[in-house]
């Protein structure tokens, strides 16, 4: 009778030894899931050496396999950050590896751009609560963040093969988090505006996956912590009502490109319209806001 194989388990006593045999290569997609799947199924374990491990799960930000790339990776940085798990000096050694792949452009890199991104905004968060940054740290880290949403030109949401992509929306995601951070600055809420603006209306895509919405959270966030005067909201709104590759915005529909634009333009404000709805904001603010929702209606 053929002798049965025994199944490779980690248990729980042996997860510290994890901290010392380094962690296959996230390119070798099997041997990694192997190594990661009992660390994540036991995250919570106080023996298991976050600090150590983490800088081995970062290169699986790029991975192509989504249970890699976003159930393992990006929920375990989450899980460890929101409760505490990792130190000082590894924060410090996250925010400086995960801003360095998220400066980095080109096709090849999309997702570990795009991953890196929303890892980053909980780091933002991480520091909310736990401050661990210096004020020259945060600048750096909302410099890179928004060169790198305007660099952008990978517009992919979800993708039948790889799962979410979505650099966009996760670089949206991590301005929302400066926005909501309480050392974040005037001057830096200018910035965020300015870097959302340059994201608003591609004109070679239509937004398919909330992409406005999660632009316009940032945007709304500013707006009612009151770090942009409201002067200074409205003469950016006021920028929407003329298109930028068009004379006008009834010439929208002689194009594909045209349309574009009109359609992530109208998603957009519609998205920030609907978030401060409930809030008592600025009259200036909301009439701004009225008038272009009302006027991209009358359009159609």
């Amino acid at each position: 009778m053929p002798r049965r194989k025994t199944p490779i388990v980690l248990t729980l006593c042996m997860l510290p030894a994890l901290a010392t045999a380094y962690a296959p290569d996230c390119r070798d997609t099997d041997a990694a899931l192997d190594y990661w799947r009992p660390v994540r199924e036991q995250a919570a374990s106080e023996t298991l050496p976050a600090n150590e491990l983490a800088p081995q799960l970062v290169s699986c930000l790029g991975s192509p396999e989504p249970e890699l790339r976003d159930r393992i990776g990006y929920e375990l940085f989450t899980y460890w950050l929101r409760q505490e798990k990792l130190d000082d000096g590894t924060r410090t050694a996250l925010l400086e590896t995960l801003r360095d792949q998220l400066s980095r452009p080109g096709g090849e890199t999309a997702l570990s751009r795009s991953f890196s991104a929303l890892v980053l905004a909980e780091v933002m968060r991480s520091d909310a609560n736990s401050p661990f940054m210096s004020d020259d740290d945060r600048q750096m880290l909302l410099d890179t963040a928004a060169a790198a949403l305007e660099r952008e030109t990978d517009f992919r949401g979800l993708d039948a093969e790889i799962g979410w992509v979505h650099p966009v929306a996760h670089m949206a995601d991590l301005l929302w988090r400066f926005a909501l951070h309480p050392a974040t600055t005037r001057e830096q809420g200018r910035q965020l505006l300015a870097a959302v603006r340059t994201k608003v209306a591609p004109t070679d895509v239509s937004y398919a996956f909330n992409e406005g919405d999660r632009l316009a959270r940032a945007v709304s966030t500013l707006v009612r912590r009151d770090l942009v005067a409201p002067g200074e909201i409205v003469a950016w709104l006021e920028q929407f009502a003329a298109p930028q590759t068009m004379d006008k915005w009834s010439t929208a529909f002689q194009s594909p490109a045209g349309m574009a634009e009109l359609h992530n333009t109208k998603q957009f404000l519609r998205a920030l319209s609907d978030q401060l709805a409930s809030l008592d904001i600025d009259d200036g603010i909301a009439t701004t806001l009225d008038e272009l929702v009302s006027g991209f209606t009358q359009l159609i």
